[in-house]
């Protein structure tokens, strides 16, 4: 997948080159779980919708009326699972939804549901069938908390995050954003603080390559051939610390399936562009950048690492 520029490049940037004093260094490290109860009980907020209602509508199937296909949109965007460009997140939305033990034709049929959606539709109708044919093609509905990926902008923020923590110098910077990275000395470490940061990799499990998937979409991820590799991996580095594991598992597994490198290079193109100082005369301690990292106002379940 291309990462594309954000709007937030300037301000990641300058952060980097702009020294401040008290900054904070408590940052918890977290990742976004929710359930489709708490998106859908958030969006009847959002519309002031009655709870008793709210109630019905989901007794009642979530039946074909606007002011359900308002909810059922909002729901998808609030998990990530929706985009009025690309339409509906089909590696998010399947996280929600449970088959049947004995059911082997629940992704076709629901790939055939959602090719007869009507591209002209407009898009609460366009969200709303997305998830009518999950709903009733795909299984049940569940309710427990499932990763909620992140956007291209938080991605941008977690990979500055990472260079903050890891006090990474405008002359690495200068590296990574020429695409010298995978062999730079620092970058096992980089990687790793974004594994955990991101909720990609436990110190308890490894790497999650499910989580991996829900985030960037791509099957390769989800094969017997990647499982094997990162075992193997795992299985050869035993006792090797966390960071040498990780990225002995990208290096050998991952780095042609996610776009990590493309990732740290974009954002490092961008930071180097704003620093205006010669590379000797940009060391400044990369801690003190502070990136905006405060719990989101919507509700999730942080977990602590």
């Amino acid at each position: 997948r291309t990462i594309k520029p954000h709007t937030m490049w300037p301000l990641f940037a300058l952060a980097f080159c702009y020294l401040t004093a008290g900054v904070r260094s408590d940052l918890a490290q977290y990742t976004a779980y929710k359930g489709f109860p708490a998106a859908w009980q958030e969006c009847g907020e959002y519309f002031e919708v009655p709870n008793c209602t709210l109630e019905q509508y989901r007794e009642d199937s979530y039946p074909c009326e606007g002011a359900v296909k308002e909810l059922i949109r909002c729901s998808l965007i609030n998990l990530s699972a929706w985009n009025d460009t690309t339409g509906v997140r089909q590696h998010v939305i399947r996280n929600y939804f449970q088959p049947a033990a004995e059911d082997s034709c629940y992704e076709n049929r629901t790939k055939e549901c959602l090719k007869q959606i009507d591209s002209n539709n407009d898009v609460y109708n366009q969200a709303y069938e997305s998830f009518r044919c999950y709903y009733r093609q795909y299984g049940n509905l569940i309710s427990s908390a499932q990763f909620s990926p992140y956007e291209s902008d938080e991605l941008v923020q977690l990979t500055a995050y990472s260079f903050s923590v890891r006090h990474i110098s405008k002359c690495v910077l200068l590296q990574y954003a020429k695409g010298d990275i995978l062999e730079e000395p620092h970058f096992p470490a980089v990687l790793l603080t974004w594994l955990l940061r991101g909720g990609y990799y436990s110190l308890q499990n490894g790497i999650l390559l499910n989580t991996l998937y829900t985030q960037f979409g791509h099957p390769e991820l989800l094969t017997e051939q990647t499982k094997q590799c990162t075992d193997a991996v795992v299985a050869q580095l035993c006792d090797e610390s966390h960071a040498t594991k990780a990225y002995q598992i990208f290096k050998r597994c991952l780095q042609h399936i996610v776009p990590i490198l493309e990732l740290i290079q974009a954002v490092a193109k961008e930071l180097v562009k704003e620093c205006d100082r010669p590379c000797g005369h940009c060391q400044q301690d990369l801690r003190q950048f502070a990136p905006v990292t405060a719990p989101p106002v919507y509700n999730v379940y942080f977990r602590e690492h």
